[in-house]
């Protein structure tokens, strides 16, 4: 393998940045198209809180099952192939769910299938990012890497939203669905266009290009540490974002309109604070304690955050949560490139960490609503969150000291 193939490009590719964020907002859109209509769903259907949180959970077990060996073949197979496989994956999976939503296992099932299409897309979007990026602006594309997640939902919210405006209301959940169906389409069709320019490289994965090294054994025990942490804070930020519409309505008394509003704004504070972390990283804020900050204002903020009102201080509770909540991905998306080097992270890091954050969504939304579904009611719930980020805090302690052994590293090498 020759050396250039492993240097770090000296321009960013920016419609391969770009292409890569709409990749990876298909992926969010698809997980996160649930919790904005769930309230709704939950009338017209009556589904249990554990079935309901199995819709969620169903795209863990999926992600779990196959991210670390979907990273794998990513790395040695055509990227538009896959990604067009999982276009149609969406397809498959809005089938039964359109057909037969009255029926709980049906939904699961549907579920299934956009869970498999997750869990190719949410490799390859935050690969092509960071893989199309000059390494000056490997940041900003980490913060973008960060923006899938809150974007996808905001987009599903105001979908929701607007189909509450336009359509009766036992089909408010379906149009969220038709429109996934419809991104789902022009996605297909650009990977198709762009797998015909230039050779395809725009959206070829490292090794498609010559190959990414394999991860040594050192490697592979500093991104397990970042995929722990991953997966102890998706685990309360997922819970945060499935349950907070059926919170709002259930134990605060809003409406679901309002409780909509709430959830989009709480989802824009992430999303904001996502490009903020950008800044503050090139600042010179180091990562690795960045992140720790932020988790510590994260589980401070579910401890406090029952005991808000409905008036002001709940929103201000939202957006404080929405703060801390969006810096930690960025910060998350970024640490492979400080602890392997820019040029050596591909499908194979990227699947692994995916690896800790779908244990994080496989087992959040369904310990928290069992949990707040019980007696001890919702702030238990909230304290259980809060106890996943306290774990979350010890594995970033951790992920600092693995930062100063890689720089110690590349100081050696200079």
């Amino acid at each position: 393998m020759s050396s250039d193939r492993l240097a770090p490009r000296l321009h960013s590719d920016w419609v391969g940045i770009w292409f890569g964020l709409c990749v990876a907002l298909l992926a969010a859109y698809q997980q996160f198209k649930l919790p904005p209509v769930l309230p709704e769903m939950l009338d017209l259907y009556g589904y249990g809180a554990g079935m309901a949180g199995g819709f969620m959970s169903i795209f863990a077990v999926i992600g779990l099952v196959l991210s670390f060996q979907f990273g794998r073949l990513m790395s040695r197979q055509a990227t538009a192939a896959w990604l067009i496989g999982a276009c149609g994956l969406v397809g498959l999976g809005a089938i039964p769910i359109l057909t037969f939503p009255e029926n709980g296992w049906a939904i699961l099932v549907g579920r299934a299938f956009e869970g498999t299409a997750m869990a190719i897309l949410a490799i390859a979007g935050p690969t092509l990012m960071t893989r199309n990026a000059a390494p000056k602006h490997i940041p900003f594309a980490a913060a973008l890497a960060a923006t899938w997640v809150p974007l996808g939902g905001l987009i599903a919210t105001s979908i929701a939203r607007l189909a509450e405006y336009l359509m009766p209301g036992d089909q408010i959940w379906s149009s969220v669905w038709w429109a996934g169906l419809v991104f789902a389409v022009l996605m297909a069709g650009w990977t198709m266009v762009l797998a015909r320019q230039n050779d395809g490289n725009r959206i070829a994965l490292p090794a498609t290009k010559g190959g990414a090294p394999d991860l040594s054994k050192a490697d592979r025990q500093a991104l397990m540490m970042l995929s722990a942490c991953f997966g102890l804070w998706a685990l309360q930020n997922l819970s945060v974002l499935s349950w907070l519409p059926e919170y709002l309505v259930a134990d605060r008394g809003l409406s679901m309109a309002v409780s909509k509003e709430l959830y989009g704004v709480t989802v824009i504070a992430i999303a904001g604070s996502n490009l903020l972390a950008a800044a503050i990283l090139r600042a010179g804020f180091p990562i690795a304690r960045l992140l720790t900050v932020v988790l510590i204002g994260q589980g401070t903020v579910l401890v406090i955050g029952p005991y808000a009102g409905t008036d002001i201080s709940g929103v201000a509770i939202l957006l404080a949560y929405g703060f801390f909540a969006g810096i930690t991905p960025t910060c998350i998306f970024g640490l492979p490139g400080r602890l392997l080097g820019p040029d050596r992270t591909g499908p194979a890091a990227f699947g692994l960490m995916m690896t800790g954050r779908n244990l994080g969504l496989l087992t959040g939304p369904i310990l928290v609503g069992w949990v707040a579904g019980s007696s001890l009611g919702w702030s238990a719930g909230w304290w259980t969150a809060a106890a996943a980020t306290g774990c979350a805090v010890i594995a970033a302690l951790a992920i600092q000291r693995q930062v100063r052994r890689a720089d110690a590293i590349a100081q050696d090498m200079i």
